[in-house]
């Protein structure tokens, strides 16, 4: 499991490099509280930064378990078992990153946004992005739960989608 604590202690040992958080725990970054348990922890970096974030999490004790699809996502695994995936996006000029995913298309992230663990303020991937990583695939319970927070947060902010 993927704890409040340990997302902290690898945020902290990458800061001043172009990370942010998204899958689920950027939705509880974005609401501000965690209100699910994680089995991992999804951070998007800006490609110029992969060699060295991946370094610094093997500092950590993390190892590279799949870089099958590298341009996509690249999986790290700690001796623990608690998992990083990484997604790799290109800065983009006037902000924002674009991403690849599995099918070879391209999208625009726009630049990340303030959210909150564990009272710590962090970087995470804005509610539009999250709302698009989440389209493709066949929802899971934990997906849909993320997608009800999202929902909330759009009703709390006036914002459509982000």
């Amino acid at each position: 499991m993927m704890t409040a604590e340990r997302v902290l202690k690898v945020l902290d040992a990458l800061a001043g490099l172009d990370v942010w958080v998204d899958g689920g725990w950027g939705v509880d970054a974005l609401v501000g509280r965690q209100t699910r348990t994680h089995g991992d922890l999804d951070l998007g970096v800006a490609r110029p930064e992969l060699d060295r974030v991946v370094e610094v999490l093997g500092g950590l004790g993390y190892d590279i378990t799949d870089a099958r699809y590298v341009e996509v996502t690249v999986q790290l695994t700690h001796a623990d078992g608690h998992r990083v995936d990484l997604h790799p996006s290109t800065p983009m000029p006037g902000g924002g990153t674009e991403q690849l995913d599995f099918d070879g298309n391209t999208y625009l992230i726009p630049p990340a946004v303030d959210g909150w663990i564990g009272g710590q303020q962090v970087r995470c991937m804005p509610v539009s992005a999250q709302r698009r990583s989440h389209e493709g695939y066949e929802l899971r319970p934990q997906d849909v739960h993320d997608m009800r927070l999202l929902d909330g947060i759009d009703l709390e902010h006036g914002r459509g989608g982000g």
